[in-house]
């Protein structure tokens, strides 16, 4: 095992915001300093040190002494190679984290260019280059496009958080109405479950739908959970998508008809890379919910899911309409 070297053991001691070593040495000077008082005491009391050592047992309590010494220091040894490896094994973690980012870092920067053709194909389509289109061509173009811009936003985002955390980034909190975002992401998804022969349907209820947060972020909420929701419908099923609102709170709920959720499933849902392994044949990452949660919780907001096998699931997520000054 390769041993660390300072600077790695301050870089790991710094992040624990302790010193595991310095607790381990108090630990083991109580242990050690307590029987050996006790034992002083017995032998100064009554001045027995020549009993002890010079008497017909004092070989052998010198022995004894002398083993629970080594087996004292033996289990400082254990115990201080077991946080050595505690501490390389968190190295090696926070390495590996650090490749998986450049690696997601340089995969992201290198879907620009195909993107870019595909921006300037639909383009081209859209102003007539290949012939006039009819309004449900020129509506698919349209998503095309809106979805292009999405990921060239979000690759904007991915290639700016080299240095910090993506979905913390560049919160930036304004007025919106969130039914507006809402309506916009069903609306693109609307030729997509057409396809699947799915019933994707808005039911807005919310008196008022207006509130602080990032735009961007919450559309990504919104794209997640209906995505999800249109991935786990069988053909033929539906999904809802429902706004309402009171005095303090906007609630979004996504409610989609299918195989449904079971408890021990529920505990996994928000972990990043997280799958359901039931559904492991259905393309994607883990990472939907797990960014989806991120956001909500940095709007200080919360996220529940309630499913009954065999029937539906539904996502609720509950905002706060004013996030002014409270974002964490």
């Amino acid at each position: 095992m390769k041993k660390l070297n300072n600077n790695e053991y301050k870089v790991i001691i710094s992040e624990l915001g302790f010193d595991p070593f310095r607790i381990l040495n108090s630990v083991f000077v109580l242990i050690g300093v307590i029987p050996l008082l006790v034992l002083f005491y017995f032998i100064m009391r009554d001045n027995l040190l020549h009993k002890f050592f010079l008497g017909n047992n004092g070989f052998v309590i010198s022995i004894a002494i002398a083993i629970s010494l080594l087996g004292y220091l033996y289990a400082y040894i254990l115990v201080k190679n077991l946080l050595i490896k505690l501490l390389k094994y968190a190295q090696e973690r926070k390495l590996a984290d650090k490749e998986k980012t450049e690696v997601m870092l340089a995969v992201t920067h290198d879907l620009k260019n195909p993107l870019m053709t595909i921006k300037i194909s639909m383009d081209n389509l859209r102003e007539g280059v290949g012939g006039e289109l009819n309004s449900s061509h020129a509506g698919i173009v349209k998503i095309c496009l809106f979805n292009v811009e999405r990921l060239f936003k979000f690759i904007g985002e991915i290639l700016d958080s080299s240095k910090n955390d993506f979905i913390r980034m560049f919160i930036n909190r304004e007025l919106i109405d969130f039914s507006n975002i809402i309506k916009n992401e069903v609306d693109n998804f609307m030729q997509q479950t057409k396809n699947t022969n799915l019933d994707l349907r808005y039911s807005p209820s919310a008196s008022n739908s207006n509130l602080w947060g990032d735009k961007n972020k919450l559309s990504r909420v919104v794209m997640n959970l209906i995505s999800n929701a249109i991935k786990y419908t069988p053909a033929g099923g539906m999904v809802d998508v429902l706004l309402s609102s009171d005095q303090n709170t906007i609630t979004l709920s996504v409610i989609n008809t299918g195989p449904g959720i079971t408890s021990d499933e529920m505990e996994r849902l928000f972990k990043k890379f997280g799958r359901l392994d039931k559904h492991s044949e259905i393309e994607g990452t883990g990472l939907g919910l797990s960014i989806v949660k991120d956001i909500i919780d940095l709007h200080n907001g919360h996220i529940t899911v309630k499913s009954e096998l065999g029937k539906n699931t539904e996502f609720k997520v509950v905002l706060p309409s004013d996030l002014r000054g409270k974002v964490r």
